[in-house]
């Protein structure tokens, strides 16, 4: 991999992206129904969760569980410079489906790192570096590079990467 990416959330340097972008609905995980690209009714003008130290008994144990990878602050950083839909409502659509493609990103990345620990042979590490690489651009990612990247093709192609280390794994 080129290089290395921070695969664990800093909620600290994100604009509240995965209480914007993502829809949820109400079940067990979520207390209400929340449209895309709509601010959760439990982040404050700040975008702080007024619920955060109590989301799992108030009846969001969903939010609890989510996992960005990273993804939030890669995008409030990185492709929007720290700008945030907080201060500049009209940075929701992109930072949306900026957020949205990112975060598919990160979750291949953590998956493809973690397969890294295998004892793998010298062309599975080459498809794994190969892989790797095909999500972080040489000169890293731009709003237009996400919103045109084949992720579907990726996902399918990581995913029967993954499906060929089975021998790693199985007993």
């Amino acid at each position: 991999m080129t290089n290395p990416i921070e695969l664990r959330a800093d909620c600290t340097r994100c604009a509240a992206l995965c209480c914007m972008a993502p829809s949820f609905d109400k079940s067990p995980s979520f207390g209400f129904d929340k449209p895309p690209e709509t601010p959760c009714s439990n982040l404050d003008g700040e975008g702080r969760c007024v619920i955060h130290a109590d989301l799992a008994s108030k009846g969001f144990p969903g939010c609890v569980a989510y996992d960005c990878h990273g993804a939030g602050q890669r995008v409030t950083q990185e492709i929007f410079g720290g700008r945030s839909w907080l201060a500049e409502p009209q940075l929701k659509p992109p930072m949306t489906r900026a957020f949205m493609v990112m975060r598919r990103i990160h979750e291949l990345l953590s998956m493809l790192t973690a397969a890294q620990a295998l004892p793998l042979d010298d062309g599975e590490r080459q498809g794994l570096n190969a892989l790797q690489n095909r999500l972080q651009p040489s000169n890293g990612w731009s709003e237009e590079l996400l919103s045109t990247a084949p992720i579907d093709d990726l996902a399918a192609q990581i995913h029967a990467f993954l499906r060929s280390l089975k021998r790693h794994v199985s007993p």
